[in-house]
């Protein structure tokens, strides 16, 4: 399936729940400008849903900050996107920015504990900021949304990087270490 980086438009995936920190997403949101507001899709549930809606609400942002159920086909969410974001406040290995990046979606990402880090390379494929500083995400989203070549060139790249996290690719890692281990033990 072929995407449309050309877009102005934001995603995130995730539960509804304090370690994803969309309520730092929200203040993003909600910092900017009427007119320079986008799209900004978030996929999930969980227990937090509804602070995070009244939230929503309080801001009135209900034009560009929507909740949206779990969808059975995320890969076309994402090939509608032309940034993922992730707001959490730490992870282990995120799966979303993974799935992300192989659609060739370019990601931006709060250098949270344990994660985006060891995934993004900042610049090439993606961004990273000093987690939880909302206005340098405000920043790198502006600067990626309103520069169209590279953000489709870091969505190239991104898709080239994730390559390394193929079952193939992996596989090739284990095999390598145990050989290592059994011809060391021999």
């Amino acid at each position: 399936p072929k995407r449309s980086p050309a877009g102005k438009r934001i995603i995130s995936i995730g539960r509804y729940s304090e370690q994803k920190g969309y309520d730092r997403l929200i203040e993003v949101d909600q910092s900017q400008s009427e007119a320079s507001r986008l799209a900004y899709p978030h996929y999930g549930e969980g227990q937090d849903r509804n602070s995070l809606q009244e939230l929503i609400e309080k801001h009135h942002i209900e034009n560009s900050f929507s909740l949206c159920p779990p969808t059975k086909n995320i890969q076309e969410k994402y090939l509608e996107s032309s940034i993922y974001v992730m707001s959490s406040r730490f992870e282990g290995l995120p799966m979303a920015l993974l799935e992300a990046m192989a659609c060739g979606v370019p990601c931006i990402s709060f250098d949270c504990p344990y994660g985006p880090a060891e995934i993004i390379t900042p610049e090439e494929d993606g961004i990273l900021v000093k987690n939880g500083n909302t206005d340098e995400l405000a920043d790198a989203i502006c600067r990626l949304i309103e520069d169209t070549d590279k953000r489709i060139r870091m969505g190239k790249q991104a898709q080239k990087n994730i390559q390394r996290y193929l079952r193939e690719e992996v596989m090739k890692l284990w095999d390598e270490l145990f050989n290592t281990l059994t011809t060391t033990r021999l």
